[in-house]
């Protein structure tokens, strides 16, 4: 066996090496928060009917206090800990022992970059599956672990543009440029540029453009899967077994996706109800098993969109429900279809249900923070903990804070709210955050000839703002027509009397609740809204963490699709 040919087993055993080095470093990342969290549902169960707090719990509040602050990009400190720890895992393994005198740096590190991008990929695969062991060992569902996804990504395609380079130039340096045009390293080229417009649609089209990204990412993503198999064809090179494990698995949680889409199809319908302000209401006939009001699920009506699925929030599960605000693209057409026919019935599905959420049977208070279109999961919090409880859980509060912009968003919820504020376990606390006038991008009158668009939108593209048929207290549409200046008057409800104008102060209301709950007690802070309201509720709650105070859990949803 010739020296060079020597050097390269001996780099490709390395390579072997640091790839189960990472599979085992990247298993002792993922305990971390593993062991945090079960450490933690111990300490809250030693602390079960004391008057004080018991050093467990008081030991495993100290963490949380700093851990669960916001980070800069990042949903908190802790997250910024995991990240950290796991760029430098993959710097150590990269770029240590590398010094191949035979090969040459430039080779070495080709080498190493391709392995270590299959490992990334590998991680990257597991936290896309919609269903992982982590949900339960950790309560982070798949749309809290799409950060961890993301970074994954950006880590593996930041290796396969390494390996693409080392590889150019060592391969151009020994004059065998030529190699660089053989079918199967085309094959590899071609893989790498979809997984840089993977990236690219990630960083970049994500923000703007939901669905053009994800058409993208779909596309691309398989193309450079098969393409890696095509690249690296050989059995004895072991690359070829990882690249039909991670596509395995895809495809098979893929299938599993689409059998349940299947199954709830089967005589399901959904009625569609415009919303004053832009909002449609969807009414499912039949549920998931196992579904619960604040979970997510993955909702299909094909008459909107044939080939797409999109996920909500359920705001109800008797009967199953969804309020659905319309943006752009598949919420803008389910609006436009609701509007040109209130009232509907069309084929619909859902796929799902996910999310992990906590037991409020836990806490003699919860405090629920609702802003923007996270109304729909806090409503759906609120409403499945009442269900829950017995009607002696006269101890129970629950303190429900909702932000909207314009009083008619209120109709989007009327029975919900109906149902709260006449509960006497609740405090309802409703702020109208604009008095100024609704969406007037364009008007539909429901039954009449459509206005022409304002100046400011294109009139082909204008999102029709329902005047017409604004919910009644008992969640039924009022007949008749009626302009944009009555729909912002609210008929007299049981929760006219908490409706206040204004931006509320969150942090303090979140202080005065925590500070209220007696040391021996618990409180429980969700919140779900916009990032700078997410904000505030997470570093609030944080901050009030104390190892002298009452229990206190923070459960935040932002949503990473």
């Amino acid at each position: 066996m010739s020296s060079h040919a020597a050097a390269l087993m001996r780099s490709e055993d390395i390579n072997h090496e640091r790839m189960y080095t990472f599979v085992g470093a990247v298993g002792g990342l993922a305990l971390i928060p593993i062991v945090f969290h079960l450490g933690r549902r111990l300490a809250q169960k030693t602390n079960i009917g004391k008057k004080g707090v018991s050093a467990l719990a008081a030991l495993s509040r100290k963490p949380r206090h700093v851990l669960l602050h916001t980070a800069p990009g990042l949903p908190s400190r802790g997250h910024a800990i995991l990240v950290s720890l796991y760029v430098v895992i993959n710097i150590a393994l990269a770029f240590t022992n590398i010094n191949n005198p035979v090969i040459g740096l430039t080779g070495t590190m080709g080498g190493r970059a391709a392995w270590m991008a299959l490992a990334n990929l590998t991680l990257l695969i597991f936290l896309a599956l919609k269903n992982t062991p982590l949900a339960f060992l950790t309560a982070w569902s798949y749309e809290r672990l799409n950060i961890l996804h993301q970074i994954a990504g950006y880590m593996c395609i930041s290796f396969v543009i390494i390996h693409a380079s080392c590889y150019t130039k060592y391969f151009t340096a020994m004059g065998r440029a030529s190699i660089l045009r053989e079918e199967s390293v085309i094959y590899g080229e071609i893989a790498g540029l979809s997984f840089v417009i993977v990236g690219f649609a990630g960083a970049v089209i994500r923000r703007w453009w939901y669905e053009l990204f994800y058409y993208v990412h779909m596309s691309c993503w398989i193309i450079a899967i098969v393409m890696v198999g095509l690249h690296q064809p050989m059995f004895g090179k072991r690359i070829v077994f990882v690249v039909i494990a991670v596509a395995s698995v895809w495809v098979l949680d893929r299938l599993v996706r689409v059998t349940r889409l299947l199954v709830y199809s089967v005589n399901n319908t959904a009625t569609l109800t415009p919303l004053p302000n832009g909002a449609t209401r969807v009414t499912l006939k039949k549920a998931p098993l196992g579904a619960v009001s604040g979970q997510h699920c993955f909702l299909w009506i094909p008459s909107v969109r044939l080939s797409e699925t999109h996920p909500f929030t359920i705001a109800n599960m008797e009967p199953m429900e969804f309020v659905v605000n319309s943006h752009d693209g598949f919420t803008q057409d389910l609006y436009r279809y609701a509007v040109k026919n209130p009232g509907v019935t069309v084929k619909a599905s859902v796929e799902g249900a996910y999310g992990t959420l906590p037991d409020a049977s836990e806490y003699e208070r919860v405090v629920l923070v609702a802003g923007g279109s996270g109304s729909t999961f806090t409503f759906g919090m609120a409403l499945n903990m009442l269900k829950n409880m017995s009607p002696e859980q006269q101890d129970k509060k629950i303190v429900f804070i909702l932000m909207v912009k314009h009083r008619s968003h209120l109709n989007w919820f009327a029975t919900h709210l109906e149902t709260l504020a006449k509960d006497p376990r609740v405090q309802l606390e409703v702020y109208v955050t604009r008095s100024s006038a609704e969406k007037t991008d364009g008007e539909i009158r429901i039954g009449s000839v459509p206005t022409t668009a304002s100046s400011e939108t294109d009139a082909e593209k204008a999102t029709p703002a329902v005047t017409a048929q604004p919910l009644t207290s008992a969640g039924s549409a009022s007949s008749g027509e009626s302009t944009a200046e009555e729909a912002e008057s609210v008929p007299s409800n049981a929760y006219d009397n908490s409706v206040k104008s204004g931006k509320p102060d969150i942090p303090a209301l979140i202080r005065a609740e925590i500070e209220q709950t007696p040391v021996e007690q618990r409180v429980l802070v969700l919140g779900c809204g916009p990032e700078g309201l997410m904000t505030q509720v997470r570093n609030t709650t944080a901050a009030c963490i104390r190892s002298d105070g009452p229990g206190v859990e923070l459960h935040c949803e932002q949503f990473g699709w």
